[in-house]
């Protein structure tokens, strides 16, 4: 069962009666300029345009803001453990005053909202909406920095990655048309990044008329945020799009996603429930699209055109369009806080494998995506923990893909796929040949990629000069070295040697002879780390870091996994000491 959590927004009070509500933990949000407020900021939009956005559209605006700050302000997991790729629900109530309540209250629309963001972000949400008694005029939160409001075809979201950047390129570009390109404003370097590479599109524009105008949403709280999963920020992205795109009088709005990242599917245990996203999936994008139209009260569309491209084809479109040279400024690292000057990207997350293998895949230059951009190399980095697991199953499951023939076969494999295929305006057997068609071509080129990679540097693969636990030696099967460096066994040991390990093929712990199946869990993991070093105590950060890969995991969700994995190891002479505070290792018992 989910952890109940009231959040109170503008100064309402909690109207139902029920226990488990009055004893739930409260958040307080309150829209404002004060030191603990809300503070929400759109730029670049004049007051004119401010005056006509209606306020159902205001409500909307609000809503997804209170929903956006409430997701990283209340951490998952709560006291429970949870295994890879899936989180413990939340279940939200939200309180909120809107100016339109008759509108917000109508079951069908409440209902939407709750099924869209509950696929968004795994969680469960119910609604209350009350009057507004104070109406805060919009202009309050919006700057004079627009000179003219006029002539836009589209709204585009923009967030300064590769693929809105293609999108951004296509729609301007190639395509000649005037557009609105909406941005989050989170990060300072990701915005000033956003800046620079509209700069250069204004730049080889020719009809100045045609520069896009940039609009950004800022938003932000000064205490108590804890920069999470924030998987609702996507539903804060497109209701700003949505209330731009009214604004100007317009039915739509544009998110450009490859479709190997907006289908998303479990190529690796990482990128699942929580930590996966659902920004652009094909259901969310449905959601929004009749969520978006039942507030507006028109029929109002949100498409993705670049749903059956690959990010190989992003790259190559790219290339012919003769921007090749400006995608290193897009920044696709998940690790955006990290990030530095020399290295935009970290090397090592999911988002920087498949970049820069498919940047290689369409023949990039490193010119046009230097590999120095990468703090890790992405082929020879080494690698620990859940980007370990994470590589290799990402290498495994291209070739297996690579190696299917029908889509039958890989909708088998990926039985998600199903409920996709009722979300794309296509038949169901055409929906399930295009969605194979693409992922077989991401496979295909990834494939192909690793080839080329493990031949161009045959002399240092074949004398193992690069360390076991990287892409190029994953790729090549060293797994018996690969398992070796994971238990900090030398090289050329076996379970002979009597030294507690974990094996990576198949999610067992082994000592002596015993075999644990632990399966792809926590309690895995978190033996697997331990097991690198045995006898050396590992501070709960570190546990937190690379167990969880979240700095924010609370002390009791560490402890609790300790102990279901202390009983698993009953009777089979190894312990886990918990006797230096804040610090767990794994011991052989003395008795052994």
């Amino acid at each position: 069962m989910a952890n109940k959590h009231l959040v109170l927004c503008g100064g309402t009070r909690l109207t139902s009666k029920n226990k488990e509500w009055r004893d739930a933990p409260a958040v307080r949000l309150q829209l404002g300029t004060g030191k603990k407020h809300l503070h929400l900021k759109i730029h670049h939009i004049t007051r004119k345009l401010a005056s006509q956005i209606p306020d159902a559209a205001v409500d909307l605006l609000e809503l997804a803001s209170y929903v956006y700050t409430a997701d990283q302000m209340v951490t998952r997991g709560g006291t429970k453990e949870f295994e890879y790729g899936k989180r413990f629900r939340r279940h939200f109530r939200f309180e909120i005053p809107v100016r339109c309540p008759d509108l917000w209250s109508a079951p069908a629309l409440r209902q939407q909202l709750a099924t869209t963001l509950g696929f968004l972000s795994d969680d469960d949400y119910e609604f209350v909406f009350s009057q507004l008694d104070k109406n805060q005029p919009v202009e309050k939160y919006l700057f004079d920095e627009m000179e003219s409001d006029a002539g836009f075809e589209e709204v585009v979201l923009f967030s300064g990655g590769l693929d809105s950047f293609g999108g951004a390129v296509q729609e301007i570009l190639q395509g000649q048309r005037k557009v609105v390109l909406v941005s989050h404003r989170s990060v300072s370097k990701l915005y000033a990044r956003q800046r620079d590479l509209i700069s250069d599109i204004n730049e080889r524009l020719t009809d100045r008329s045609k520069r896009p105008l940039h609009v950004a949403v800022e938003i932000n709280k000064s205490e108590d945020i804890h920069d999470y999963t924030q998987r609702s920020r996507s539903f804060l992205f497109a209701a700003l799009a949505a209330v731009v795109a009214r604004a100007f009088g317009k039915d739509r709005i544009r998110f450009y996603e490859n479709g190997v990242i907006s289908f998303n599917f479990p190529i690796s245990p990482q990128a699942l429930g929580g930590r996966a996203t659902r920004t652009t999936h094909p259901q969310a994008l449905k959601g929004f699209e009749a969520l978006f139209s039942q507030v507006f009260e028109r029929s109002f569309a949100v498409q993705n055109p670049f749903l059956w491209k690959t990010k190989a084809d992003v790259f190559r479109e790219l290339k012919a369009a003769g921007v090749a040279n400006l995608c290193a400024r897009t920044s696709s690292c998940t690790h955006t806080r990290m990030q530095t000057i020399m290295h935009t990207h970290c090397g090592l997350c999911s988002q920087c494998v498949d970049r820069r293998l498919n940047a290689l895949a369409a023949e990039f230059s490193n010119d046009e995506d230097p590999n120095e951009m990468y703090a890790s190399d992405v082929a020879i980095g080494a690698r620990e923990g859940s980007d370990l697991t994470m590589i290799e199953r990402y290498i495994g499951t291209s070739l297996e893909i690579d190696g299917m023939r029908s889509a039958g076969e890989f909708l088998t494999k990926f039985p998600e796929a199903a409920r996709v295929l009722r979300h794309v305006d296509m038949t169901t057997d055409a929906a399930a040949e295009a969605i194979f068609k693409l992922h077989k071509d991401h496979a295909s080129d990834i494939c192909r990629t690793l080839a080329k990679l493990v031949s161009d540097g045959a002399d240092a693969v074949v004398r193992r000069v690069h360390p076991p636990n990287c892409l190029l030696s994953i790729a090549v099967g060293r797994q018996a070295t690969l398992q070796s460096a994971l238990s900090a066994t030398p090289v050329g040991t076996s379970e002979t040697d009597g030294r507690p390990f974990a094996d990576t093929e198949t999610f067992t712990a082994k000592y002596r002879q015993h075999e644990i199946p632990l399966g792809n869990t926590l309690e895995y993991a978190l033996f697997e780390r331990l097991s690198r070093k045995t006898g050396i105590y590992i501070s709960n950060a570190t546990i937190a870091s690379d167990v969880w890969n979240d700095d924010d995991v609370e002390k009791l969700t560490i402890q609790r996994t300790v102990s279901n994995l202390r009983r698993r190891l009953r009777d089979t002479g190894l312990e886990i000491d918990g006797s230096n505070k804040g610090h767990y290792a794994l011991k052989v018992k003395a008795t052994e």
